[in-house]
C-alpha cells in the first residue's frame, strides 16, 4: 500500500492553471475604493507588474510558467503526494484523500510558490524594492526568501504579538 506518491522533476508541471475560462459565469471585477467603479488594468499598474495583471484578467486555462521560475521551483520541487489512508477510514468514504506536503521548501511553508513568482514577475520589470505585511511571518519569510533570489530588497512589517512570539521567523527574515 503505496502512501506517497512522488513525481521527477522533469514531470513537474510546466505551466500554472487558470480558473477563469472554466468558471460558469465571470467573477465581478475588483472595484476602486474611492469611486466604488471596476478598476481597470491601467489603474493596478502602480502595484502589481503588467504581467501579473495581464495573468489575473487571462482567458488562457494554462499560462507558461517561466523557466527561472522553474529552476527556484527546483530546490523543493515536486513535493510529495501523500494518501490520507486514515482520515479515510475515520469518514468511512470510498473516495480517496490526498494532500501536499509543502513544509519542504525553504520558508517551511507553500507560500514560496506564489512568492517567488511574484518577485520574479516584478525584478523582470525593473522594480527594485517590495513592501509587505505579515502576520506570523510565513508570507513575510516567502517573500524574503524569493526577493533574495532575484536581487530585490524588501520591507516586511510584522505583527508585534508574532514578532515577539516567533523570534526565528525574523531572523529568517533578516537573513
Amino acid at each position: 500500500m503505496n502512501k506517497k506518491i512522488h513525481l521527477d522533476e522533469d514531470e513537474m508541471p510546466r505551466e500554472w492553471y487558470n480558473i477563469l475560462p472554466d468558471l460558469p459565469e465571470p467573477l465581478p471585477p475588483p472595484l476602486n475604493p474611492v469611486t466604488g467603479q471596476p478598476v481597470s488594468p491601467k489603474d493596478l499598474e502602480p502595484i502589481f507588474p503588467k504581467e501579473l495583471i495581464r495573468q489575473e484578467t487571462s482567458q488562457e486555462r494554462f499560462i507558461p510558467i517561466p523557466e527561472e521560475v522553474l529552476e527556484v521551483y527546483r530546490i523543493w520541487r515536486p513535493t510529495p503526494l501523500i494518501r490520507a489512508y486514515r482520515l479515510e477510514k475515520a469518514l468511512r468514504t470510498p473516495a480517496r484523500i490526498y494532500y501536499k506536503y509543502e513544509g519542504v521548501s525553504p520558508p517551511g511553508s507553500h507560500k514560496p510558490n506564489t512568492a517567488v513568482a511574484q518577485a520574479y514577475y516584478n525584478a523582470r520589470e525593473g522594480v527594485e524594492r517590495l513592501t509587505t505585511e505579515t502576520g506570523a511571518g510565513q508570507w513575510g519569510s516567502a517573500l524574503s526568501f524569493a526577493t533574495m533570489l532575484f536581487g530585490l530588497k524588501l520591507t516586511v512589517y510584522m505583527v508585534k504579538v508574532s514578532y515577539m512570539q516567533k523570534p526565528y521567523r525574523a531572523i529568517l527574515m533578516r537573513t
